[in-house]
C-alpha cells in the first residue's frame, strides 16, 4: 500500500474507512472535521450513525487529499492508472504469445476493478480476456467475451469501445456473417462521426475493421474509401498499434486493386511499427501478409521463405488462426511451383485445426486448393466435388471475390469433362459474382 493508505479490513464501511485514514495521519476527530464541521458530527459519521452527504464526502476527501471516489470505494490513490498499466503490459505479453501469463493478469485485474468500482478498467480487462480467447481461436468464446466487455463500455474511452466493435465484427466475419460484421461497424462509425470531433483512434479502428470484409465481399470501392479515410486520419491517431493494424489491412486493399508497390509500403510501415512495439504475433502476421503479396506478384521463392518464417513464428505462439492462414498460402505457393504432394501434405497437416475452426473463409480456401490439386493430377470428378463445395461455402458467406475465382476453376473442370452446359452454368455463377463486385 502507499504511504498514508493502510490496509483495509474485510467488509470495511465508509465510516470505518474515514476513521482508519484519519488515525493513520495522527489526526483527532476535531482536526479532520474543522473548520466546516464539528467533532460530534464526525463521530457520528465514523460510527455509521450518520451517512455523509456528497458535500460532506467531498469536504472530507479534500481534507484527506484524496479523490472523492477513492474515499467512497476505498481505492488506494492512483489505483486506476496502475491497473491500466498492468493491463497494457499483460496485453504486450499476449501479443508475444505468453497467453496464460496474460490471462492470469486479466482475470485478477477484472476482479479488482469490479471490487473498487472502476468500470472503465473492468471493461478493458474483459476486452483483454476476449482477446486471449481470440488468440486461442476460440471465436465463440471471444464473441461472448467482447459482448461481456460491451456491457460496461459506457465508462471506457472511445478507442476501447471502437475496438470492441472491431473485434466483435471480426468474429462475425470469421463465422461466415460478413454482411452482419460490416453493418455493425458502419453503424458504429456513423454514430461516432455524428458527435463533435470524433476520436481519431476510434475512427481509425472502425475504418480498419471494414477493409478486409469489404475486399472479400468484392466491394472494392467501399473498401478503398475506408482505406483512403484511414490514410487521412492516421497522422492524428495516438495509438501506434492502431496505426500499424490499419496499414496491414490497407495493404490488402491496394493489392486487390493492383497497387502492389503501395501494398508493400503499407506492410513495411506496419512491420516497422509492430517491431517498435514488440508485438511478435503481429510481426508474424505482417510477414504472412507479405508472403501473400509476393505470391500474387509471382515472386514464389521469396513468398515461400516469408510464409515459412511467418508460419513457424505463429506456431511458436500457438496462433491457430495464423498457422491455418499461413499454411494455406504456403501450400498454394508450392502448388504453383509444381510440388503437388508437398502442397497436399501441408493441407493435411492443418486439417484437424480446420475441422475445429469456425473460419469459413479458410475452410473454403483449403477446399478450393485441394480441388485444384486434384485437377492438376487429372482427377476431375474429385476436383469438381471439392470446387463445388468451396463455391457453396463462399456464396453463403458472401465472399464474392473468392467465389468468382472458384467458379471459373469449376467451369474449366466441367468443360474438360465435356459437360459444356454445366460449365456455362458455373461460368455464369462467376459472372453474377463479378457483376456484384462492380455494383
Amino acid at each position: 500500500m502507499t504511504l498514508g493508505w493502510p490496509e483495509a479490513g474485510a467488509g470495511e464501511g465508509l465510516g470505518e474507512r474515514i476513521r482508519r485514514l484519519r488515525v493513520a495521519r495522527g489526526w483527532t476527530q476535531r482536526e479532520l472535521a474543522e473548520p466546516e464541521y464539528n467533532r460530534g458530527f464526525l463521530a457520528k459519521v465514523e460510527s455509521g450513525q450518520r451517512s455523509p452527504s456528497e458535500e460532506v464526502l467531498g469536504y472530507l476527501a479534500r481534507r484527506l487529499d484524496l479523490d472523492v471516489d477513492d474515499l467512497r470505494y476505498g481505492r488506494p490513490p492512483g489505483l486506476a492508472e496502475a491497473m491500466w498499466a498492468e493491463l497494457d503490459e499483460a496485453y504486450r505479453s499476449l501479443a508475444q504469445g505468453r497467453i496464460e501469463r496474460a490471462e492470469a493478469t486479466f482475470v485478477d485485474v477484472e476482479t479488482r476493478a469490479a471490487r473498487f468500482h472502476l468500470p472503465g478498467v473492468e471493461c478493458y480487462a474483459r476486452f483483454c480476456l476476449a482477446e486471449a480467447r481470440w488468440q486461442r481461436f476460440d471465436i465463440a468464446g471471444a464473441t461472448v467475451g467482447f459482448e461481456h466487455a460491451e456491457r460496461v463500455a459506457a465508462a471506457a474511452p472511445p478507442w476501447l469501445r471502437a475496438m470492441i466493435v472491431h473485434r466483435w465484427a471480426g468474429c462475425q466475419y470469421l463465422s461466415g456473417f460478413a454482411t452482419t460484421a460490416v453493418a455493425r461497424v458502419e453503424g458504429a462509425l456513423s454514430e461516432l462521426r455524428a458527435g463533435d470531433r470524433p476520436d481519431p483512434d476510434a475512427e481509425l479502428a472502425l475504418l480498419t475493421a471494414l477493409i478486409h470484409p469489404l475486399v472479400e465481399m468484392g466491394d472494392l470501392r467501399r473498401a478503398r474509401r475506408a482505406a483512403e479515410a484511414g490514410d487521412r486520419i492516421a497522422p492524428a491517431a495516438n495509438r501506434a498499434d492502431f496505426v500499424a493494424r490499419f496499414h496491414r489491412q490497407a495493404a490488402q486493399l491496394w493489392q486487390a486493386v493492383g497497387h502492389a508497390d503501395r501494398a508493400d509500403a503499407d506492410l513495411s510501415e506496419a512491420l516497422r511499427l509492430w517491431s517498435a512495439l514488440g508485438f511478435d504475433r503481429d510481426i508474424a502476421r505482417c510477414r504472412w501478409a507479405r508472403g501473400f503479396l509476393l505470391r500474387e506478384v509471382g515472386r514464389l521463392d521469396e513468398a515461400h521463405a516469408e510464409l515459412t518464417r511467418a508460419r513457424d513464428l505463429l506456431a511458436g505462439m500457438d496462433s491457430q488462426e495464423g498457422v491455418i492462414g499461413a499454411t494455406i498460402e504456403l501450400a498454394e505457393v508450392r502448388r504453383r511451383q509444381g510440388a503437388l504432394d508437398e502442397a497436399e501434405a501441408l493441407i493435411r497437416e492443418i486439417r484437424p485445426l480446420l475441422e475445429a475452426s469456425p473460419d469459413v473463409e479458410a475452410r473454403a480456401e483449403a477446399t478450393r486448393l485441394l480441388g485444384l490439386l486434384a485437377r492438376a493430377r487429372g482427377d476431375l470428378p474429385r476436383a469438381e466435388a471439392l470446387l463445388r463445395r468451396a463455391a457453396e461455402d463462399q456464396e453463403r458467406a458472401a465472399l464474392r471475390t473468392a467465389l468468382v475465382t472458384t467458379s471459373l476453376h469449376l467451369g474449366d473442370v466441367l468443360r474438360a469433362q465435356g459437360r459444356l452446359d454445366d460449365a456455362v452454368a458455373a461460368y455464369r455463377r462467376g459472372v453474377r459474382g463479378a457483376d456484384l463486385l462492380s455494383e
